[in-house]
């Protein structure tokens, strides 16, 4: 029996998202005898596997066919079915520049090989599975045939409306890439950036860089550094003698240096990096916004077990609006770097309960800051749904592996498109899926060994989880004169979309899960009974509006304004937070004077601002930090943390609901 560590960092805590539990390979193999695979997910993996064994064409679409030719194996575009027809206008019109070139490369056979899957009766029905989706144009598991269905499919939705379990599925066979953007104009970026790149009016360097974070007691990234990120750069500079690459080594891997490498002046042209992924609480402001951001070598480890803040680590906000991402291509490794399902997989699994960690599934904002940037956007991202694993980069907690990657890497350095450089991945999914479920069918649990077991669940959880954000047909934009970064300008955007602004809104199922917006704070805001009580004010109007009467403020004026001097000073009180530890040998005597404790030793002191900024001194014993008096401390912290987010919640909605007192 072996320990297994959990990737992805608590921004709460500064330690794994679980806390302290300890995961063993015993406890991880019960799970695995009670995994369910789907016969069609079960299907898909055997015929997936048997034509990896025959080698005549060991994946993608049928044989005759060539995968790297939209003309000889088709695209196709994937809407919702329930997105409002105004909102399929706009991002059809944003997508043309995109949607022609795709549908010119289709060639003569077009009407097959170009799709666009839009509409209630063609788009993609809401709890419709991979095989039903398919079903619908006469087909089913095995190589993909263009007659039928294309190779290369983009999908256009969120993870709320077009499931990330339907991506996997479709992409165990097919070469899928998803985009989903809030604004008109950053698809409009994006697919201006992908044809431009296509038709070599923007090339870069042929330059690869590789990021690999060894964070200080850190088995994780500390693996990831040594065993997946220094080989992979070794076997380019070997192999790949015109290609310029860059080993970021751990002691420069900072976040001020990830921003030279993403965006800056060294911005390559396929970037690699490998990293915990933050994680957030579901109620915390910062999740929708920097899930998934890349916490850099700049976090001192998880024996500090501090809460994490901005400055730790690289967000799509530290993508600077003058950054020359344009024509890149890049891989997170990282818990949560593509995106965020409503719910927790590994719990559900693990413990049979639901644990929801977002108000709702969505794609990370990093990968979709870098492909709408406005001065030209990255071409795509290869990125980790949900929890990344050690399973990527050890089988079997015995032997590192990483033929997969770089496999992977060998593709796009070598001109292949994204979808086709993905499909290691597949292939590697399919392969331990079967294993996993023949290991479990064929033998009982007596002669199971238990970590070979949990190394299967845990390769099988992990490879599936790879996601590619963009269109999948795109690929390395290089050349021997690549584009200079200053002939690069901002995408204008035509008056057409602009026009459309109007009549778009993302997709009507997104946020179904989140309370509706009335508040500042993005939550529904109650009315505390104070419409009522003015609703009898003698100078308020008869209609109840709570607007003040002809001649007079009466009381609701001077309620407002009394409550108006409250709520400032209670904010002001908020913006600022101080946690403070004290230890005595005598409580008898300790006295509470002025705010402070006399006859008592102050032990730990945590000061945290509005903007996250935190300031800690934490306690030492003998040289080394008090973990039992910290312990205690970061309990008090986060509690405090609770309390004053509920203030702030209060405030925002009572001053929300005093507002609304004058309206409809």
């Amino acid at each position: 029996m072996t320990d297994l560590f959990l990737n992805g960092i608590d921004a709460d805590t500064g330690g794994p998202i679980d806390g302290d539990m300890v995961i063993t390979s015993e406890m991880i193999a019960k799970v695995a005898r009670g995994e369910t695979i789907s016969q069609d997910e079960l299907d898909d993996a055997r015929k997936r596997r048997s034509l990896d064994k025959t080698k005549v064409k060991n994946y993608g679409s049928i044989e005759g066919t060539d995968d790297d030719d939209l003309g000889s194996v088709g695209w196709s575009v994937v809407f919702p079915a329930s997105l409002p027809q105004k909102s399929v206008d706009g991002i059809k019109e944003a997508l043309k520049p995109l949607l022609d070139l795709r549908k010119e490369q289709a060639g003569k056979q077009t009407e097959k090989y170009y799709k666009e899957v839009i509409g209630k009766d063609l788009g993609y029905q809401n709890g419709e599975s991979k095989n039903d989706f398919l079903k619908r144009f006469d087909t089913g598991p095995g190589p993909a045939d263009p007659d039928f269905f294309p190779y290369y499919s983009l999908i256009v939705g969120s993870p709320e409306t077009i499931p990330f379990t339907f991506q996997y599925q479709l992409d165990v066979q097919y070469a899928v890439g998803r985009i989903y953007f809030d604004k008109l104009e950053d698809y409009y970026q994006y697919a201006s950036s992908v044809v431009a790149a296509e038709q070599k009016k923007m090339t870069r360097a042929r330059k690869a860089a590789f990021f690999g974070v060894a964070n200080p007691d850190d088995m994780a990234t500390g693996m990831s550094s040594k065993e997946l990120v220094k080989p992979l750069a070794d076997g380019v500079k070997a192999d790949y003698k015109d290609w310029t690459v860059d080993l970021i080594k751990p002691e420069n891997a900072t976040k001020a240096n990830l921003a030279n490498y993403i965006g800056g002046a060294k911005t390559p042209a396929l970037m690699f990096s490998a990293s915990h992924g933050m994680s957030f609480k579901p109620d915390d402001p910062r999740l929708l916004r920097h899930a998934g951001a890349l916490l850099t070598q700049d976090w001192p480890g998880q024996k500090a077990r501090m809460p994490i803040t901005d400055s730790l680590y690289f967000s799509a906000d530290d993508i600077a609006s003058d950054a020359d991402v344009a024509g890149m291509v890049a891989f997170v490794f990282a818990c949560y770097g593509g995106g965020m399902p409503r719910s927790d997989n590994f719990y559900r699994q693990f413990f049979k309960q639901k644990k929801d960690i977002a108000p709702y599934a969505f794609l990370a904002q990093l990968p979709l800051r870098l492909l709408s940037h406005p001065k030209g956007g990255a071409l795509g991202v290869f990125a980790h749904v949900e929890r990344a694993w050690g399973a990527s980069i050890q089988w079997d907690e015995t032997v590192n592996d990483v033929r997969t990657f770089k496999s992977m890497v060998s593709a796009l350095l070598n001109g292949k498109t994204a979808g086709v450089a993905t499909e290691y991945f597949n292939s590697r999914y399919a392969e331990i899926s079967t294993m996993l479920t023949e290991e479990l069918d064929m033998t009982t649990p007596e002669m199971q060994d238990d970590i070979k077991l949990a190394g299967m669940w845990t390769s099988n959880n992990d490879a599936r989880n790879y996601t590619f954000i963009g269109d999948p047909a795109v690929r390395l934009a290089v050349a021997d004169k690549p584009t200079p970064a200053s002939a690069r300008t901002i995408i204008q955007i035509p008056a057409a979309i602009t026009t459309l602004t109007a009549g778009f809104q993302p997709d009507v199922s997104d946020r179904s899960a989140a309370a509706p917006v009335k508040s500042a704070d993005g939550s529904q805001a109650t009315n505390y009974g104070f419409l009522d009580a003015f609703k009898k004010d003698p100078a308020a109007p008869a209609d109840g509006s709570g607007s003040p009467g002809v001649g007079g403020g009466g009381a609701l004026k001077n309620f407002v304004e009394k409550l108006g001097n409250y709520l400032s000073k209670a904010l002001d009180d908020a913006s600022s937070l101080e946690v403070t530890t004290y230890v005595a040998s005598d409580l008898a005597s300790v006295q509470y004077e002025g705010g402070k404790f006399t006859g008592a030793e102050l032990r730990a002191l945590t000061r945290i601002n509005i903007d996250g900024d935190t300031q800690v001194c934490l306690p030492e014993k003998d040289g080394e930090i008090d973990m039992t008096v910290w312990g205690i401390h970061l309990e008090m912290v986060k509690s405090a943390q609770s309390n004053r987010a509920e203030l702030i919640k209060n405030i925002v909605n009572a001053a929300a609901s005093i507002a609304g007192i004058g309206g409809k």
